[in-house]
């Protein structure tokens, strides 16, 4: 195998790929091998590039079976990543193995992944186990102590309504986050009036709760445009806002709601949800999108949160093509904004707020 063979073969190889003689050393690597190690590979040997025993185990075990050897490895370079590595022999004219192939296929987002079902389960598992648990205490009360107690099966009987109805909350979000995350890569091509989705949000919440009414504030110095969106969905994601803002903020105070236009990227509008309260502690706020994750537990099951809103609410800006951000001082309130676009842009199918 000449030089030349070796060299175009590394190169057709779409993942980092080293060609290696019987005593480990580098004869040819491909570019995506160099940048992952970030460094000229042929001429050193094997085990100063990668020093894993794991790895080194593989190549001796194409040398003594002449078969493909495989191994996960985690690799600390650039970044943490996990790499399906594959080690698998090239025969030479007499049969024997003359030369070894070494390719790294990274696996980091499988894993990955995975890892976020398996995690995904088991929170619905959790979210769901509460309230059946509570229905069959309140169903073996009522066919047992409680079966002759008019008062006892009024109380039990809303019970098994809040329980139900949480349940049935629960069901209606996972429905709608699998429906956006199958459509998140299609944006939206209808016009809405941004405004008057707002007005009418806070109208809604108004009427929901005594305790809502009069308490958000729409300020706009001008004539807000058009904006490239799903007038339901848009919808959504600021009943959800507005509803977080008037829940976790101190009772009574204003909610202001901005709506503007970027003076320099005339594209652009912007809408912020300013509140006053305890604010949130910068530890949750990377993690606020994250499905099912509570910055208080107790309190958001308490006033019959699912812990998917803002899931919810991450999806269907993602496929407006749109950007949240968070920002909240402890003891002073949160400001939330949402940045929309007013026009298409050139790249239309790929293009994200930055």
């Amino acid at each position: 195998m000449d030089q030349n063979f070796q060299n175009n073969l590394a190169k057709a190889i779409p993942i980092p790929a080293i060609i290696l003689d019987p005593s480990f050393r580098i004869l040819a690597a491909n570019k995506h091998a160099e940048k992952l190690f970030e460094a000229e590979l042929i001429g050193l040997d094997f085990v100063r590039v990668l020093r894993q025993p794991i790895a080194l185990e593989s190549l001796a075990k194409v040398m003594r079976t002449r078969k493909q050897a495989t191994c996960k490895l985690t690799l600390n370079l650039q970044t943490r990543r996990t790499y399906l590595a594959s080690a698998a022999p090239l025969s030479g004219s007499v049969g024997g193995v003359e030369h070894i192939l070494f390719t790294l296929q990274d696996i980091s987002a499988e894993i990955k992944a995975e890892k976020a079902r398996s995690t995904f389960v088991a929170n619905v598992s959790h979210e769901l186990r509460s309230p059946l648990t509570s229905l069959i205490g309140v169903v073996e009360t009522l066919k047992g102590p409680a079966r002759n107690d008019e008062k006892a099966r009024e109380r039990f009987l809303e019970l098994m309504q809040d329980e139900a109805e949480r349940m049935s909350r629960l069901v209606e979000d996972l429905l709608s986050l699998s429906k956006l995350e199958a459509k998140e890569h299609l944006p939206p091509r209808d016009r809405v009036n941004l405004l008057k989705v707002v007005q009418m949000v806070v109208r809604s919440l108004a009427a929901s709760k005594p305790e809502y009414d009069n308490r958000v504030e729409i300020i706009t110095t001008e004539t807000v445009p058009m904006v490239r969106g799903d007038k339901d969905e848009l919808t959504e994601v600021f009943q959800n806002l507005i509803e977080n803002a008037l829940k976790y903020s101190t009772p009574g105070t204003p909610i202001i709601v901005r709506i503007s236009q970027n003076s320099e990227m005339q594209n652009r509008i912007t809408v912020t949800i300013q509140d006053i309260g305890e604010g949130i502690a910068p530890e949750h706020i990377p993690r606020l999108t994250e499905r099912f994750y509570r910055v208080d537990k107790g309190r958001s099951r308490q006033i019959g949160g699912t812990g998917l809103g803002m899931a919810i609410t991450k999806h269907i800006l993602n496929r407006h093509r749109a950007r949240l951000t968070v920002k909240s001082k402890r003891g002073k309130g949160t400001l939330v904004s949402v940045i929309l676009m007013s026009k298409p842009s050139p790249t239309d199918d790929n293009d994200e707020l930055s």
